[in-house]
């Protein structure tokens, strides 16, 4: 699909298959996710309330960093969108009282609904792609025109940095960060030249 394509191309990620059950897709994930990953589920929200609209957040209930990172996707994302924002959960709130999705995989686990079926679709449709990049990049620290989140403007390499990043040489952690000013191992080094030959 033209929207998840366009999201691994701007945030490198991988997109777990539409067709499995819930149990199936824990499964995938916690084969690839570490215990620092962001794991988003989108969903669309149906409601009997035919006039219903806006997008929510479920976060793991009783961990405030999972909740303070819903705060910021759902911000950005409703932001970017015009969709309204009805607030963030705890999963546990759900009709469930759990989340599957959100209890049982590795890493940082959330649900997002991004919006009403009934009333939010077109919108989701339109601006939906530019919304869910902007909330993985208010949580993994990528200003739209930042290559990472630890090298701004006012950085003595941020045209290296950009220069790196443009061409493939560096593409950083996981959290969105260069490590620009971690000492640099020889380790390191070598990965980059390897890199930077394979761009020449």
């Amino acid at each position: 699909m033209k929207v998840f394509s366009e999201i691994q191309r701007d945030i490198f990620t991988d997109i777990c298959p539409f067709d499995l059950t819930l149990k199936e897709k824990t499964g995938w994930i916690n084969k690839k996710a570490g215990s620092d990953d962001l794991v988003l589920s989108c969903h669309l929200n149906s409601s009997p309330k035919r006039a219903e609209k806006g997008a929510m957040i479920f976060y793991y209930g009783g961990s405030q960093k999972s909740k303070e990172m819903a705060e910021k996707i759902l911000d950005a994302y409703c932001r970017a969108t015009g969709i309204k924002n009805t607030g963030v959960h705890p999963d546990t709130s759900s009709r469930f009282n759990r989340l599957g999705i959100v209890r049982d995989t590795r890493g940082w686990a959330l649900l997002l609904e991004l919006g009403s079926i009934n009333n939010d679709l077109e919108t989701v449709k339109k601006n939906g792609v530019k919304g869910i990049l902007a909330g993985l990049r208010a949580i993994l620290g990528k200003a739209e025109d930042l290559p990472f989140a630890d090298v701004d403007r006012s950085h003595p390499y941020f045209s290296a940095a950009d220069w790196a990043k443009k061409r493939g040489i560096a593409t950083g952690y996981g959290d969105g960060k260069l490590g620009v000013d971690e000492p640099l191992t020889v380790g390191r080094f070598l990965a980059f030249l390897r890199k930077y030959d394979k761009v020449q």
